[in-house]
């Protein structure tokens, strides 16, 4: 656990933060919602939308984590932990497990709620064609921008700020609510709880955010490879069964009897 300076720190600073990020999120889902409605190309601008508007979430955190942090109103280590690379390698294997922890919290979720329109960047990808900036956009997101802005000011601020003011078990069921408000789609609750768990829990251990930015990264890069990997192979199945149409309105062309429009030979030959 993290040796801190500070005995208390004040709330209000995280919750208006907290409340600035609401807005921001219900300004960008307005503006999405009108963009989506002109869109000429549905799939393709929910894609950009979700990573627009992921962009835009994370450089918010990010700020606020950085500017709490210079007003000395998050927690500053009193020395970096001696094992602090040890625990970012840690981070390697970790967001393996991670990763595999939380694809199987998804599809539990889409199993028992079924699957929900606010996960419709995942789907949308799917239907798109396979291009290499979609791709980029995908990496860059899920394993940049996403863990860089939730784990810097979940882990680097909320989680030791609350905790210096109202212990470990309150901190670490706050930052999970807070967790699930952020998200509010029924599908993504066993995700967000597993996530929020587990970073915690490598917070409280490593006593600094590293690990579990690490961890989630590595998670984040691996779902972005699946995604593409199923981008292709959706993409591969749409063309292979527009092949076998064709083929089977070739054949069933090349099977219908033609009318004969020829005159017989014995009438050309009276006519002759």
């Amino acid at each position: 656990m993290p040796e801190l300076l500070q005995d208390r720190l004040p709330l209000m600073p995280l919750a208006y933060a907290l409340l600035g990020y609401l807005v921001l999120q219900i300004l960008l889902n307005i503006i999405g919602s009108y963009l989506l409605r002109r869109a000429e190309n549905p799939p393709v601008a929910v894609v950009k939308h979700a990573f627009w508007g992921n962009v835009t979430g994370a450089i918010y955190l990010i700020i606020v984590a950085a500017l709490l942090h210079i007003w000395q109103q998050a927690p500053n280590a009193e020395r970096p932990p001696t094992s602090i690379l040890a625990w970012g390698l840690g981070g390697l294997p970790a967001g393996i497990v991670l990763w595999y922890i939380l694809a199987k919290a998804r599809s539990l979720g889409i199993r028992v709620f079924g699957p929900s329109q606010l996960i419709a960047a995942e789907d949308a990808i799917l239907q798109v064609l396979p291009d290499a900036r979609y791709f980029g956009w995908g990496i860059i997101n899920l394993a940049v921008i996403q863990p860089l802005g939730r784990e810097l000011f979940m882990r680097g601020v909320l989680l030791p700020v609350v905790a210096f003011n109202m212990g470990w078990g309150w901190a670490v069921g706050i930052t999970l609510v807070i967790e699930l408000l952020l998200r509010m789609n029924v599908v993504w609750v066993f995700v967000n709880t597993a996530y929020a768990l587990i970073m915690c829990g490598l917070f409280y251990l490593s006593g600094n955010a590293l690990c579990g930015l690490v961890a989630a990264s590595i998670a984040g890069l691996i779902h972005a490879i699946a995604l593409s990997y199923m981008t292709l192979k959706a993409a591969q199945q749409r063309i292979e069964a527009e092949l076998a149409e064709q083929a089977a309105e070739s054949a069933a062309s090349n099977a219908t009897p033609t009318e004969d429009n020829s005159v017989p030979s014995d009438e050309n030959d009276s006519l002759g």
